[in-house]
């Protein structure tokens, strides 16, 4: 509600405020805001160190000033908050305990000065000139413009990215010199918009139709060579393009340091290296993350919105990863190992143990054994083996069979074996990481590689020297996350390598399996990469040469052994946008 004091001050003697200033005042610092009439005033700090400070029975024109950077004030507002009602708003690097103190035609707020020694800073006549531009209502010569009534004027840059566009107006103008253009443009937003020397003799000749005043502004000073320069204290000033080059070479570096917050001070050397005049340079402080920038007042006013720009929070994305690793093997083999032996006669060692009549007597006595070949020169004797060196290794079923033909034994072993192995390897990793930064995970180990170099003659002539590598295996998963909405877009890069050894004098080889996609996926939605699968399939035969390929039988006569190994590799990737 707006109190009546106020209304009645604002009918009988409406107060003005007209000039805003910064001063030092010690370890304080003090911003005196003065009106040409007394007011009625009360003040609130906010939680982000915005100090309001309301007039009541005031009016003003509105007014703003960015990057003021003094004594703990980073910036000043003015406007009109409600009917006989001006507002001042004091934008404080953090929250301070201030001091009000009124007198007759200003106000002065004190409050501790955290930043260090400054220069004073006011807003000159700016405020007075935009309230006295109220009363005109007389146009530039030579020109035919309509327009509505202005909005308020906002001081700083006219960077348009950083604030809202001005008026939109209409206007033409006829071969009309620099200086009535400007007038007139400073009348409709309420700056004080000043012209060089050297360009008082251009004439302009434009046509703008329902543009923001300033944009139709910088698009006429740019159409003629010419340059807007802002002060400290709020004035705009025009000049030509050449004229601002020679200030540009002969104007004092100055030093700024930029405290970056959100992101690597490093990724934004790059950009700031391209707003640097040729006198500029940038370095980085990565114990504090900070930028120093040594360059123009200029050129700092330039890179500085662009840091603000780019130094913002990026979401967070937590990645929950579930890596399963299946590995099958299955062997079968199936062998028939012969002996024959003749009890008096040639015997091969072999399946059994060989037996003979050691002594001659004819008879075979217990003990008469020997695990060593027996030939015998004279007479008919005949032995063999079959398949005796091709055995199953580890059978799980032997099935021994003896026939016995005259003074001949014939042994026979049936073996065969049968293993299924299944191995289930899982993994389930959680990480968090920022928007457009990848995030790996690895589950497996780092394998060292011997590396000779032939040509290095460390020890001698002839001497190679050979270092280590380590190679990392195993599943690697690489995810970078871009947030698009409620939407997640993932690049996902998953590897699997192993150890093999090698077939050459290489000493090992790396089995390697990987993947690349890209996915677009919800919040909370899970995408899957398969496919990964390996299998090997190895058979194995043995056995009595021409036997063992007669059909049927040839089963008798050979060993076969067949195994299959297949390894799967399935990963799932589910991202979840992590919300302030």
């Amino acid at each position: 509600m707006i109190s009546i004091i106020a209304l009645l001050m604002t009918v009988l003697a409406p107060a003005t405020v007209t000039e805003l200033s910064i001063v030092p005042a010690g370890a304080r610092t003090e911003v005196v805001i003065r009106v040409d009439a007394g007011v009625q005033t009360r003040d609130f700090m906010m939680d982000d160190g915005r100090l309001v400070l309301d007039f009541e029975g005031a009016e003003t024109r509105g007014a703003r000033w960015d990057r003021i950077n003094r004594g703990g004030v980073r910036g000043l507002r003015v406007a009109q908050f409600q009917p006989g009602i001006a507002r001042v708003v004091i934008e404080l690097v953090q929250p301070l305990e201030y001091e009000v103190t009124r007198e007759s035609n200003a106000v002065r707020v004190s409050f501790p000065n955290p930043a260090g020694e400054f220069a004073p800073w006011t807003s000159g006549g700016q405020l007075a000139d935009a309230a006295a531009s109220r009363s005109v209502s007389q146009q530039a010569p030579q020109q035919r413009q309509q327009t509505t009534r202005p909005e308020p004027a906002r001081a700083g840059t006219m960077t348009r990215p950083q604030r809202p566009l001005g008026q939109p107006i209409t206007v033409t103008f006829d071969q009309v010199p620099v200086p009535d253009v400007l007038a007139s443009f400073a009348a409709i937003s309420g700056r004080s918009i000043i012209p060089s020397p050297d360009v008082r003799g251009t004439l302009i000749t434009a046509e703008i139709v329902n543009q923001p005043w300033d944009v139709a502004l910088e698009a006429i000073l740019e159409a003629n060579n010419l340059r807007l320069r802002e002060l400290a204290s709020g004035v705009l000033i025009v000049e030509t393009g050449r004229a601002s080059a020679l200030r540009t070479e002969t104007e004092p570096l100055e030093s700024q340091q930029f405290v970056i917050q959100y992101i690597s001070a490093d990724s934004l050397q790059a950009a700031i290296s391209g707003l640097l005049s040729d006198q500029g340079k940038v370095s980085i402080n990565r114990a504090s993350n900070a930028i120093l920038v040594t360059d123009t007042r200029s050129a700092l006013d330039r890179i500085a919105p662009m840091v603000e720009q780019l130094d913002v929070r990026t979401a967070q994305v937590n990645i929950s990863a579930r890596i399963a690793f299946v590995n099958r093997t299955q062997l079968e083999a199936l062998g028939v190992a012969y002996d024959l032996k003749d009890s008096r006669g040639t015997q091969l060692r072999g399946l059994a143990t060989n037996v003979a009549d050691l002594d001659g007597d004819g008879i075979i006595s217990p003990g008469e054994s020997t695990d060593d070949d027996l030939i015998l020169l004279g007479g008919n004797s005949i032995a063999a083996l079959g398949n005796a060196n091709n055995r199953v290794n580890q059978p799980t079923l032997q099935l021994a069979i003896s026939l016995v033909l005259g003074r001949h034994t014939l042994i026979s072993f049936i073996e065969a074996l049968r293993t299924v192995n299944l191995t289930d390897v899982q993994a389930a990793p959680v990480v968090t990481t920022l928007d457009h930064r990848t995030a790996r995970v690895q589950v497996g180990q780092e394998t060292p590689v011997r590396v000779v170099d032939l040509g290095a003659q460390t020890a001698g002539p002839g001497a190679p020297r050979s270092t280590i590598e380590y190679k990392q295996t195993g599943v690697i998963l690489n995810v970078t996350p871009h947030v698009t909405g409620n939407m997640v877009m993932l690049e996902i890069q998953a590897e699997r390598s192993q150890v093999a050894p090698g077939q050459s004098d290489a000493g090992v080889v790396f089995e390697t399996s990987n993947a690349q996609t890209q996915v677009l996926v919800e919040n909370g939605e899970t995408a899957v990469i398969a496919g990964l699968t390996e299998t090997q399939r190895i058979e194995q035969r043995s056995g009595i040469p021409i036997l063992m390929d007669l059909p049927v039988l040839g089963n008798l006569f050979r060993r076969t052994q067949q195994e299959e190994i297949q390894r799967d590799l399935l990963i799932m990737v589910t991202p979840h946008i992590v919300r302030d």
